[in-house]
């Protein structure tokens, strides 16, 4: 029987399962921990409080302090688990409160940390990160005054911070080792499209480039960045240089305990979000769970991912019976007005888990070509070649892209095929679309090729 549950961390997973827990047991005890002196807040708006588009930085707290106590739950913050005793079910802790606690069940929600490159002098001041809410409030205090800025990363945080300065009318330089920007997400002809793009309205973007040294005494004078075709050195000025290449899961005390890490280097899960001890569980950004079409493992890295396995890891910690079905990867984001999503298998990731794909690419429009106002999209599905069931997708345009991407994530989930995306009866207004919508056209387009 569970009488007490720990749980460490306070970001989106470790509130979501403190609060599912408390949901489904009322009377459980349940002690959430978090190094940070801040309750539960939005990691993915941190990059909006640079531009002012949020326009507090308590607007990002999701859970308030005083809340806790509301529902019944003790929230430590500003306090550290320093040691766990798994054998004794005991924890040790330190910082804003001091003292040891007795569990029954335990939850790590500890997150992730930034992944630094191997650059020299990467720890000069006016180096950062953009990982927490004082990383935010530091860099909001850089734009006001700072006029050029090096953002190393072209991935997620790095193309949304470097908007966000832009936008506050810095000098912004993107410098990104891979041939493209946001890989990790999308083809790289669908990369160019959101580089050129974004270079239309002023950013600067370097790509294939490795970064090598930053320069200066103190704070930086320079990036020194090499591209990796021709070899070419370059001096890029820099008042300041935000550093965003990846994060890593965070598992130390995990593994202390005998935790198993699993090859993305995340406490490895099954179903119900347990490790391989017994009422010990991991969610959100340092757990390893499954790829959802090949049950392969995988990270997850999004928060909407991170608040799903959270509500299973806390329905069961608390005594329950909840599964996890694996990670899709549904990810969007929005650059100078033009959204970008992606969902399931890019083509690279398709190749890597040995999956053999056909794809439907379309260009289309957002509304049918009579009507002013249509903006151009483009449209790609993929499906695996043997089933022809849908095994991803990705669309960029400027308005609806999102949308639609929901539809193709729940097609993955229900594992329909290209016919039966073809099939999919859409809404239709001229206001608000066409009577082919596009994903059923790209779906057309990979049908006649399955020859289904």
């Amino acid at each position: 029987m569970v009488n007490n549950i720990a749980i460490i961390g306070v970001g989106a997973a470790g509130a979501t399962a403190a609060l599912q827990a408390r949901k489904f047991n009322r009377e459980v005890a349940i002690t959430i921990f978090n190094t940070e002196p801040y309750s539960q807040y939005s990691r993915c708006g941190l990059p909006y409080t640079i531009s002012g588009k949020v326009r507090e930085f308590d607007d990002l707290v999701l859970m308030p302090p005083s809340n806790w106590d509301s529902v019944k739950i003790d929230a430590k913050l500003n306090t550290t688990v320093t040691e766990i005793d798994h054998k004794n079910r005991t924890l040790k802790y330190n910082g804003a409160e001091e003292g040891e606690l007795k569990y029954d069940a335990l939850i790590f929600a500890t997150g992730a940390r930034n992944a630094n490159p191997p650059i020299k002098d990467l720890d000069k001041e006016r180096v950062y990160g953009l990982r927490t809410l004082d990383d935010a409030k530091v860099l909001a205090k850089e734009a006001e005054n700072a006029k050029k800025a090096v953002i190393i990363g072209g991935g997620l945080v790095g193309m949304e911070a470097a908007e966000a300065f832009y936008e506050r009318g810095l000098d912004v330089t993107v410098v990104e080792f891979l041939p493209h920007c946001l890989l990790a997400m999308v083809d790289p002809d669908m990369a160019k499209i959101v580089e050129d793009h974004c270079r239309e309205h002023g950013l600067k973007i370097l790509t294939n480039t490795a970064a090598q040294e930053i320069t200066g005494d103190k704070t930086p004078k320079a990036v020194i960045v090499k591209n990796r075709e021709n070899e070419e050195v370059t001096e890029i000025p820099a008042d300041f240089v935000v550093v965003a290449t990846g994060v890593r899961a965070i598992t130390d005390l995990a593994d202390y305990i005998g935790v198993e890490i699993g090859p993305s280097h995340g406490i490895k899960t099954d179903e119900r979000m347990m490790t391989n001890l017994e009422n010990v569980y991991a969610c959100g950004d340092c757990a390893e769970n499954v790829e959802f079409i090949t049950r392969k493992p995988m990270a997850g890295g999004l928060g909407t991912i991170a608040v799903r396995q959270a509500r299973v890891a806390g329905i069961n910690a608390a005594g329950g019976e909840a599964t996890f079905p694996g990670i899709v990867g549904a990810k969007v984001t929005k650059l100078f007005d033009m959204e970008i999503a992606s969902t399931g298998f890019t083509a690279d990731m398709a190749k890597r888990f040995e999956i053999p794909v056909v794809k439907g690419s379309i260009k289309g429009s957002t509304k049918p070509p009579y009507y002013v106002g249509g903006k151009d999209i483009k449209v790609k599905t993929y499906y695996n070649k043997e089933t022809g069931k849908l095994v991803g997708g990705q669309l960029v345009g400027l308005e609806d892209a999102a949308m639609r991407l929901n539809v193709l994530t729940i097609g993955i989930q229900h594992g329909i095929d290209a016919a039966a995306l073809f099939d999919f009866e859409n809404c239709y207004a001229p206001a608000i679309c066409d009577t082919w919508d596009p994903l059923v056209t790209s779906a057309d387009a990979a049908r006649r090729r399955l020859k289904m």
